[in-house]
């Protein structure tokens, strides 16, 4: 899988603490996106074995009780992304999958999002059902830069929480907030949801 990033320990991006995965690459060209650099379909790679290795880390060190998938876009490599779900269910059924698509639910149910793989929109339609029922919760749609949100883990109004178990309810999601995290290499990471400038 191409990866952008990833976070250890996160309680910004989901219920309780939390890994967080960027994938690489995104096609879906938002305004004002604030995360430009995870737009190119290039930069590191890393099999799913290795992902869930990590995971496993996460969990030991950190005492993760989730993973959330963001990006760029994770529905673009969504049978790898399918894969790493059903192996993580599997071997942690007690830890919690979320997910950020730039994808209205209405697109992914159709199968009109791009993935990497090339499938026809019948298969991806089959591929998102699937991977929807390893989910506990997603936020959907496209990042809009002129409808500035305030509810938990959206950046804008026209995007959508939508629950897929029955492990949460919509009050388990914080309102936003904003993290940093400096590595012990001194790399900063910036994750979350700024209000600065939001009208009140």
């Amino acid at each position: 899988m191409l990866i952008h990033g990833k976070i250890a320990s996160s309680r910004v991006n989901g219920p309780g603490v939390r890994a967080v995965l960027f994938l690489q690459g995104c096609v879906l060209n938002c305004r004002s996106c604030w995360n430009p650099r995870s737009h190119p379909f290039s930069g590191d790679q890393e099999c799913v074995d290795e992902l869930i290795a990590w995971i496993l880390a996460c969990r030991q060190s950190a005492g993760i009780m989730g993973v959330t998938f963001s990006g760029g876009e994770p529905m673009h490599q969504a049978g790898e992304l399918l894969e790493l779900a059903k192996r993580l269910t599997k071997a942690i059924p007690e830890l919690s999958l979320g997910m950020f698509s730039g994808y209205s639910e209405r697109e992914l149910e159709r199968g009109a999002y791009y993935t990497l793989a090339g499938v026809d929109s019948v298969r991806r339609s089959a591929v998102w059902a699937e991977c929807r029922t390893h989910l506990d919760f997603a936020i959907l749609g496209r990042f809009n830069d002129t409808l500035p949100a305030r509810e938990p883990l959206r950046s804008s109004k026209n995007q959508v929480l939508r629950l897929y178990s029955t492990r949460f309810s919509a009050s388990d999601f914080c309102d936003p907030q904003v993290e940093v995290t400096i590595s012990e290499q001194g790399l900063v990471a910036i994750t979350g949801f700024p209000v600065v400038g939001l009208p009140t």
